[in-house]
């Protein structure tokens, strides 16, 4: 009665594994290159992507109904011309730079302490600090803008390295 309830269902799963796996490997052998080269064809424009845009400065933010107003009103008039805007309307990303990198870019933060984050490209490497608790200092506490703003200045001015 034990080899009924536990070895019978071991062997018919093992019956059907078997075939399915048989069926669907050549499908894997075929198919894996592609994906794999597609992904490196990919890896390799970001990287292009990266040192292109070498020295370029992204300021990100994204739908927080109680913050959007903010940023949009005081954050983003303090800041420099060149420094870019990044606007996340949930998963859609609104940029002047190529959607697919940029949300790469994203998707990469090291530092993501939830958003406003800030990005700088320096020497081929994407380098990111979250400014959300100096932004709610300014925003919630009324700290002195200067002071976001100054943290802001000197993340985009230091050549600290990150991988």
């Amino acid at each position: 009665m034990k080899f009924l309830k536990y070895v019978l269902p071991f062997i018919l799963a093992i019956s059907v594994a078997i075939p399915v796996f048989v069926l669907f490997m050549p499908l894997v052998i075929i198919v894996g290159p592609f994906i794999y080269f597609k992904r490196e064809r990919f890896e390799n424009q970001y990287a292009d992507f990266l040192i292109n845009n070498n020295g370029a400065d992204f300021f990100c933010y994204n739908t927080l109904e109680n913050s959007k107003k903010n940023i949009e009103q005081n954050s983003i008039a303090n800041l420099e011309e060149r420094i870019e805007i990044v606007y996340l309307n949930g998963q859609k990303v609104a940029s002047n730079h190529s959607v697919e990198f940029i949300s790469q870019a994203l998707y990469r933060l090291k530092n993501y302490n939830q958003f406003p984050h800030l990005i700088k490209i320096r020497d081929g490497k994407r380098i990111d600090q979250s400014i959300n608790n100096p932004f709610y200092k300014v925003e919630n506490l009324n700290n002195p803008k200067t002071e976001l703003v100054d943290q802001m200045d000197q993340f985009f001015k230091t050549t600290v390295k990150q991988n």
